[in-house]
């Protein structure tokens, strides 16, 4: 098979197979799968309608079984759950047998229920006794993403040993560490290859053998799995359960997997929508009433601070010239807070945040003392376009109106909207955090709005206790 990391080549590829499906050739496709590496076939089904990968994938699977579970599992989890709702429980149970455990697990739990019997019932059960293990677990945690297959070995072993045994298991994938058990299997430490290696042959494994153990519990949350492989550059994690017998490991790949999903899962969650639409991006409707209720929420937060704006005119007359500025207070306090929430939301899922130790404390006055550096900056500009603006212009109404204070309420107000709204952007994804709430889901619409809000009362309310040098 041909690699196709070229980017012209994935180009011509792509544009190739998209002519082939709409000429319906399917021997010709079934011949471009063939020399093409699975996991440059799952980038190419991207750029396919879901009823043409669909149409693409039961060629593979007709012709290249082997690669079909590959490809499927190179897709993203939109996609393959797209494709996964068009096949027969037959077809699943085929491309079952011949995956990966921690892969199998993973596409088993895409299907619904009544699905996963079904499918299973249809599989040797010998096959997928461990699928049937895993799939106890909760989704995102350690035990659904682990691989049951891994090398370990007693304690009492030599280095020589050890490396025979190695070399016996050729089925064994991501050799990276070999782990170290007792004779119940209670994890006791952890050798690297290389280590093995460097070693005299007769030496004992506990002589060599690491005791301090970066693992995780089959509950742990596969975030903090992804976390811990990062700060330490491991390539696989051990599970232990709560009897620390060891369970499986989490691989580098499946580890780059969660970090792409969760990383996703969050960009989609702050923009106040989710992976469901990917799925049905040809149905209109149905992505229309997934992006709709935060939108609603959206339009309820900006009709309320236009009710705001109307009760604030209506109490102060002659104070048109004020809504000049008012997009300006909204606008920047909207901003700023989506900046922080973002920076805050990044943080939290990169554990650079945490919420003990004062460390929240300190970054959450980190960023407010950032925001009064911005609103102080900003603030001095707005208020010198207030006093410009009235003195090149005037105010509506032929209402004599003091310059100095008009710009002391722009600038104040904006200073203290960019101040707040930095408050905020942390703050409520830190409370969401302390609550169990995805603090992503803080740092889209309900942050901007909630600023939006904020922003208007103050410049208003500003206006308000200052209108008597306002209008003379």
């Amino acid at each position: 098979m041909e690699s196709t990391f070229s980017p012209r080549r994935a180009e011509l590829l792509g544009a190739t197979l998209r002519r082939l499906v709409r000429r319906g050739a399917r021997a010709h496709i079934a011949n471009l799968l063939g020399k093409t590496r699975p996991e440059d076939v799952a980038l190419q089904l991207h750029g396919l309608t879901p009823a043409h990968q669909v149409l693409v994938f039961r060629i593979l699977t007709a012709e290249y079984p082997e690669s079909a579970g590959v490809v499927l599992t190179e897709l993203e989890p939109p996609q393959r759950r797209a494709i996964l709702e068009e096949l027969d429980e037959q077809e699943i149970a085929e491309l079952l047998e011949k995956m990966a455990v921690d892969d199998a697990v993973a596409l088993v739990g895409e299907l619904p229920s009544e699905v996963q019997e079904q499918v299973l019932e249809l599989v040797d059960l010998s096959e997928l006794e461990d699928v049937r293990a895993q799939l106890v677990y909760q989704d995102d945690t350690a035990g659904r993403i682990m691989d049951p297959e891994y090398l370990s070995i007693h304690s009492e072993a030599t280095v020589g040993e050890a490396i025979a045994h190695i070399q016996a298991s050729r089925d064994a994938d991501n050799v990276f560490y070999l782990y170290v058990v007792d004779a119940s299997g209670h994890l006791m430490g952890v050798t690297s290859l290389r280590q093995l290696l460097l070693e005299p042959p007769e030496r004992r494994i506990a002589e060599v053998m690491a005791r301090s153990i970066i693992k995780v519990h089959t509950d742990t949350d596969q975030e903090e799995v992804a976390r811990l492989a990062s700060r330490y550059d491991l390539l696989a994690i051990p599970v232990t359960d709560s009897s620390n017998r060891l369970k499986g490991i989490v691989t580098v790949d499946d580890i780059i997997d969660v970090v792409k999903e969760e990383a996703t899962e969050d960009f989609l969650k702050m923009v106040g929508t989710t992976d469901t639409e990917l799925v049905y991006q040809e149905k209109s409707i149905r992505v229309a009433g997934i992006r709709l209720p935060w939108l609603l929420l959206n339009l309820v937060g900006l009709a309320a601070a236009g009710t705001l704006m109307e009760n604030f005119q209506v109490q102060m007359a002659d104070t048109l010239f004020l809504l000049a500025f008012a997009p300006v207070v909204m606008g920047m306090s909207g901003n700023i807070g989506s900046q922080t929430s973002t920076i805050a939301v990044r943080g939290l899922a990169t554990g650079q945040v945490g919420l003990g130790e004062g460390r929240a404390r300190h970054f959450l006055w980190q960023q407010v003392k950032i925001g009064a550096v911005l609103g102080l900056a900003c603030a001095l500009l707005a208020a010198v376009g207030a006093a410009g603006r009235e003195l090149l212009f005037g105010a509506a109404g032929g209402s004599q109106v003091s310059v100095a204070a008009f710009a002391t309420v722009v600038g104040v107000s904006l200073f203290l909207s960019i101040v707040i709204a930095s408050f905020n952007g942390v703050g409520i994804p830190l409370l969401f955090q302390r609550f169990g709430i995805d603090p992503a889901v803080a740092a889209g619409p309900l942050v901007t709005t909630f600023n939006d809000i904020t922003g208007i009362v103050i410049y208003f309310g500003l206006a308000n206790l200052l209108i008597h040098q306002l209008v003379r």
